[in-house]
């Protein structure tokens, strides 16, 4: 059951939410729960991101704490860089003079690349037939990063090869990341020649400073069709910190030289949120300036997670590595409103003679969306928050490069692409100029005839996005 306090974070986000914003992370509909970004272990990105079971990267520690002492190093250490290049296509319903659906037109397309950085380091110790393990890591968990810009031109024919006149244009920038700064201890222990068991806890600090900003301004076209000082603009901010604590706890049983499994649980996390939203708007017909705002402190949720997985090294002429891991993430935690979601991570490698490494992988991850919408009850607008379930599917590749010994150079490539529905992200009746000059006939609209209303749910916006990943990670092991 849904606590009160929870069901209070709730609510407090969709008053939050409907009052200004429709943002952003990556997908510019991600706005509260963000991405949450791969594995920032490149080898086992370029594997679907499976490795709950691994012992050849120091970052597989990240997935399960268990893998720590699995690895048979003294010493290790990582480091990866991650390019995330997101596209967006948003589109609208086309009609005819009669009303007949026609297609989608795509009004906004947005390409914007983003980058983010993880270390890690290691160290084990063995005991006669057991093995200790101490580990720490600095890794970005969620991004709240995302742009988006669209022109609104008004509904002037081209018959004359002449392009519609730019209305306003319309902006979301927002920046931030939930990073996560953790330690791990691991105990490894070999039960008999063909049994070694590990068991870990990785206890993390998760801290984030987020800014979320969208606006509306009016172009110089529109300024002076209608004057200066007629159209005012709009500007809306949401400012936020998170803080808070993550525990999760491993186990990885090798069984003989091909065979392994894993098991990882991550507990539930309540993170402080707290911040401002602010909303601004310039003074115009018989309205004097707005701003207003609106602090807030509540609870920000992460849900727990079980995740499954084993590796297995079939006997073949070319050496290979078969992995699989099944994930539940307990949505159900946060509200009745979702449901828990699984997601699939695969991924094989073939070393060609022992030197050449050739990886592929695929993986599923289905993520909830806040969608807001509002209702007219008895006269009054009250705001709704839904719950929208997403499906991403991504295919991976990658390879690997030994430098030197213990030196060796990962690479790893994704792409991922979903679609879906959403509400417009800035309202059309906005930009009804009657409602600032006072005049019962358009003057940015040579169509007098138009009725610019806000969509709802019987109309929205289809999104279309894809994502291309670069991950590299070198990696140091003694």
């Amino acid at each position: 059951m849904t606590s009160n306090k929870s069901m209070k974070t709730l609510v407090l986000s969709c008053l939050l939410l409907s009052l200004s914003f429709s943002l952003a992370a990556w997908s510019i509909t991600d706005t509260y729960f963000g991405n949450r970004i791969s594995s920032p272990d490149a080898r086992s990105f370029a594997m679907g991101g499976s490795g709950t079971y691994s012992r050849l990267r120091p970052f597989a520690i990240t997935t399960n704490p268990a893998n720590l002492t699995l690895m048979d190093k003294m010493l290790a250490a990582q480091g990866t860089l991650n390019l995330t290049r997101a596209q967006e296509d948003r589109a609208v319903p086309l009609y005819n003079s009669f009303d007949a659906y026609l297609d989608d037109a795509v009004i906004a397309s947005n390409t914007n690349t983003y980058d983010d950085y993880a270390g890690v380091a290691l160290g084990t110790y063995p005991i006669s037939n057991m093995r200790l393990g101490l580990g720490a890591y600095y890794k970005p968990l969620i991004s709240f990063d995302g742009d988006y810009t669209e022109q609104i031109r008004n509904n002037r024919g081209t018959d004359n090869d002449s392009y519609p006149e730019m209305v306003a244009i319309n902006s979301i920038e927002n920046t931030g990341l939930l990073n996560q700064a953790g330690g791990i201890g691991s105990f490894g222990i070999q039960l008999n020649p063909k049994l070694n068991l590990n068991l870990g806890v990785d206890f993390s600090m998760l801290s984030g400073d987020i800014k979320q900003m969208k606006s509306i301004r009016w172009s110089q076209w529109a300024i002076d069709t209608v004057g200066a000082g007629v159209l005012p603009d709009s500007t809306y901010t949401n400012s936020f910190t998170l803080d808070g604590n993550q525990l999760k706890a491993g186990l990885a049983l090798q069984v003989g030289s091909r065979l392994g499994f894993g098991a990882s649980y991550t507990m539930k996390s309540s993170l402080d949120r707290s911040g401002t939203s602010r909303a601004q708007k310039d003074a115009y017909l018989g309205h004097a300036v707005a701003d207003e705002l609106v602090n807030y402190d509540d609870e920000y949720i992460l849900p727990s997670e079980i995740r499954l997985g084993f590796s297995y090294q079939p006997r073949n002429v070319v050496r290979t590595w078969f992995n699989l891991d099944v994930e539940r993430v307990q949505w159900t935690e946060l509200s009745d409103m979702y449901e828990d979601t699984y997601n699939l991570y695969v991924g094989v490698e073939h070393q060609i003679e022992n030197r050449i490494a050739f990886r592929f992988g695929f993986q599923a991850v289905n993520s909830w969306r806040l969608e807001t919408a509002s209702q007219t009850v008895n006269n009054v607008v009250v705001p709704l928050l839904w719950a929208k379930k997403t499906l991403t599917p991504m295919i991976t590749a990658g390879s690997s490069v030994n430098l030197m010994e213990g030196l060796t150079l990962d690479l790893g490539f994704g792409f991922a692409w979903r679609e879906y529905e959403s509400l417009d992200n800035f309202r059309d009746s906005y930009y009804n100029d009657k409602l600032y000059t006072g005049s019962s006939t358009y003057a940015l609209w040579p169509n007098s005839y138009i009725v610019l209303k806000d969509r709802g749910w019987d109309n929205p916006d289809k999104i279309s996005e894809n994502y291309v990943t670069v991950m590299t990670g070198l990696s140091f092991a003694w």
